[in-house]
């Protein structure tokens, strides 16, 4: 009886990692995570080359840990844990005051050789269609830097100063016919709901912030903002990105909407399908609530029906301008949006092929700084 009591963990732990490797090995492989909100990666190929610089075994890594049975429930219970004996921070989310969760952010997510890649990728880029059209460019701060006072006590977090010196170094004399300083903005009106408690994006709110700041560079009045005030509440029970990492949180979101005075022609991914909103709102009933904004990230949106003008935007995006474009939507006859991450095209060929009068470049600055495709594609 000894015996058998000596080795019942050790078979008890036998039983459970086999069990789990098994589940794992004839479970069907997710490629998509509705609750995380995000894609997940699949088992990556063995290649010699891949495997002697590293890369392999980081997405074998990740793979591992995103295909994991029942990865959700373990993530709950890491959390617990870790609230359980007082920490501040779990699966790096911090639980900030007022119910904020909050990224935390360090050098690593700002990588200095990434992020000088793409700086200098998109200061080039500007340079050469700035003959060809109005160029304006928007890097939106994370919740983390803007709201730090709901930060916990001591908590770290990367200074995101250190981004836009870099970035206002590259583009020098230019930066201020160029760059909006949205950030500044922001700061002014942290106190208010401009990012989301449980997501890592902006509200409608902030984004109309965002939105004022880029009329006022463009040389519109104030009353082009202002007009656009009203919004509408569409949801109650928002758990964004942020939740997703710890799988707890004491306070859903609510999603508010703009909708604009036109009604527009949304043509999705060269003819994909024809709409004439903005707004998927099936998804309000969906585990991704925010993507009732043009259903998501999309590789390119066509959209008209604002003002006869003769004006076209080609917007060179991430998810951050989904809930800015509405707004825009009034002030341009054509808009043309484009997701670099979804579609393999060159931003010259985008040029070439919309020829538009204005660009805008609206990006997250962690986002911005961590991509390895904006500087292949925009170089």
């Amino acid at each position: 009886m000894k015996r058998i009591k000596k080795w019942l963990p050790v078979v008890a732990f036998c039983v459970i990692i086999f069990s789990l490797t098994g589940r794992g090995l004839t479970a069907e492989e997710k490629t998509y995570s509705s609750s995380e909100k995000r894609e997940l990666q699949t088992m990556p190929k063995a290649k010699v080359k891949t495997i002697k610089n590293g890369k392999f075994q980081k997405k074998y890594e990740t793979y591992l840990s995103d295909q994991f049975p029942g990865r959700d429930g373990w993530v709950q219970l890491q959390t617990s844990a870790s609230r359980l004996f007082g920490k501040t921070e779990s699966n790096g989310v911090y639980f900030g005051k007022d119910d904020y969760l909050l990224e935390h952010y360090d050098a690593s997510d700002f990588e200095e050789e990434q992020m000088k890649t793409n700086i200098e990728a998109l200061a080039k880029f500007v340079r050469r269609v700035q003959e060809r059209a109005d160029v304006k460019v928007m890097l939106v701060p994370t919740k983390t830097w803007v709201m730090q006072e709901k930060l916990p006590a001591f908590a770290p977090t990367y200074d995101e100063q250190i981004f836009y010196d870099v970035l206002e170094e590259e583009f020098g004399d230019e930066s201020g016919q160029t760059l909006i300083s949205v950030g500044q903005v922001l700061l002014e009106h942290s106190e208010e709901e401009i990012y989301y408690r449980t997501d890592h994006h902006w509200t409608t709110r902030g984004a109309w912030y965002g939105y004022g700041a880029y009329v006022e560079a463009t040389g519109g009045s104030p009353e082009q903002a202002a007009e656009k005030q009203a919004f509408d509440l569409v949801c109650t029970d928002f758990y964004g990105t942020t939740y997703a990492k710890v799988r707890q949180a004491a306070k859903a979101d609510e999603i508010y909407i703009y909708h604009p005075k036109i009604t527009p022609e949304v043509i999705y991914n060269m003819g994909e399908k024809t709409t004439q909103t903005l707004y998927e709102t099936e998804y309000l009933e969906s585990d991704d609530q925010y993507r009732v904004f043009e259903g998501g990230n999309q590789a390119v949106l066509e959209i008209t029906g604002g003002e006869k003008n003769g004006k076209t935007l080609l917007l060179i995006k991430d998810s951050f301008a989904n809930c800015m474009i509405p707004f825009l939507a009034e002030d341009f006859e054509k808009i043309v949006a484009v997701d670099l991450r979804q579609l393999n095209v060159n931003c010259d060929v985008l040029m070439d092929m919309f020829t538009p009068t204005d660009v805008f470049i609206l990006y997250n600055t962690a986002q911005f700084a961590a991509d390895r495709d904006f500087a292949i594609k925009c170089m």
